[in-house]
């Protein structure tokens, strides 16, 4: 199980809040505003010390307080690590095991989360930034030094576009463009192998929401295809100074999900987007599981937006034959259809505050 406890402390309107959740589904049900997402809110924060909601900490620290904190233990019954997080309007203090740690990366690679929400469906008709974003949070849990990886692309990019933008000498651009082409290279290949990792899990998934697909993912590397990285650059030298940036590149790269030859974000509807994206995203939470059981957790803000009934139980069985850690916020009142042939930890939530754990 991934997350053994869960305090928080002035996070949006919940002044102090508790939650000793279990192994399997966790319902969040209340009317709205009640502070169901902001509970969802706090557990994301300890998972990847930012909020999916704001990126300016005055927005989710409660009103007239300095700073707020989440707190957790993470891990098995009886064991565990103690995890939290102080966020100021001008700070952040992150510590894993009661000690400081300078960087969230600790906190994701220790309690790894995945969210769906209402907007999530973005990751098939939104900018190629959140497809990007998704792949190297899922190669960041594979691949050890991959983050490294990332900060030496970004630094060899910055010095390549300097380089382009000051009319630098040739061999200057070509020393900086082979430091560019030897990571962004390894960026692309360490990204379209993930792809493949959970192709197959994605593929099973979407099936079962949406029956029989021929749904398949395409990764598009961010240059010209059949190129190496390298022949990309020297061919777009000219351009990229007339520019003054470096056009080609991982920065650039994106994935697109077809259905039948045809990009799914033609011709689905919403409701159909909306269940290929929760496909994605549980085929990135369920190979996590088989890479690292009992590590993955998932959030699912408002279960019901979109889906009928009927879809919603599906999505619901779905979630739980994954025996992964679920947390998910409902606001209805009848609860029948969620119980119904379910175990579920309920938690009602009203005013910021946890009434009871039903």
């Amino acid at each position: 199980m991934a997350l053994l406890r869960l305090d928080v402390a002035d996070v949006r309107n919940i002044e102090s809040a508790s939650l000793s959740p279990g192994e399997g589904l966790n319902l969040l049900f209340g009317a709205n505003g009640s502070g169901k997402t902001s509970l969802l809110e706090a557990i994301y924060l300890l998972s990847r010390g930012k909020s999916f909601r704001s990126s300016q900490p005055h927005r989710i620290i409660r009103f007239d307080q300095p700073f707020l904190t989440v707190a957790g233990r993470i891990g098995q019954p009886g064991g565990g690590t103690t995890v939290g997080l102080r966020l100021g309007r001008n700070a952040k203090e992150v510590r894993v095991g009661g000690r400081h740690c300078d960087s969230s990366a600790h906190l994701i690679r220790l309690f790894p989360a995945v969210l769906t929400q209402p907007a999530s469906v973005a990751l098939l008709d939104g900018p190629p930034r959140l497809r990007r974003q998704m792949l190297d949070w899922g190669v960041f849990h594979v691949e050890q030094e991959y983050l490294d990886l990332l900060r030496r692309f970004s630094r060899a990019l910055d010095q390549r576009n300097t380089a382009l933008r000051t009319d630098a000498s040739r061999s200057n651009l070509e020393a900086w463009s082979g430091e560019v082409a030897r990571w962004g290279t390894m960026i692309a290949e360490a990204r379209s192998a993930y792809v493949e990792r959970i192709r197959g899990q994605f593929a099973k998934i979407s099936s079962a929401l949406l029956g029989p697909l021929d749904a398949e993912l395409v990764v598009r590397q961010g240059w010209r295809t059949g190129w190496s990285y390298a022949e990309a650059l020297a061919a777009s030298v000219a351009m990229d100074r007339r520019r003054g940036y470096t056009e080609p590149g991982p920065h650039k790269g994106d994935f697109t999900v077809l259905i039948g030859g045809r990009p799914a974000k033609d011709f689905f509807s919403r409701g159909q987007l909306k269940l290929l994206t929760y496909a994605l995203l549980l085929a990135q939470a369920c190979r996590l599981e088989e890479d690292q059981p009992g590590r993955a957790c998932l959030l699912v803000d408002d279960i019901a937006s979109e889906l009928d009934p009927r879809n919603q139980e599906k999505l619901l069985s779905l979630l739980k034959s994954t025996g992964i850690q679920s947390f998910i916020t409902f606001s209805g009142n009848d609860l029948g259809w969620v119980t119904a042939g379910h175990t579920a930890r309920m938690f009602h939530v009203e005013h910021g505050r946890i009434l009871a754990d039903e």
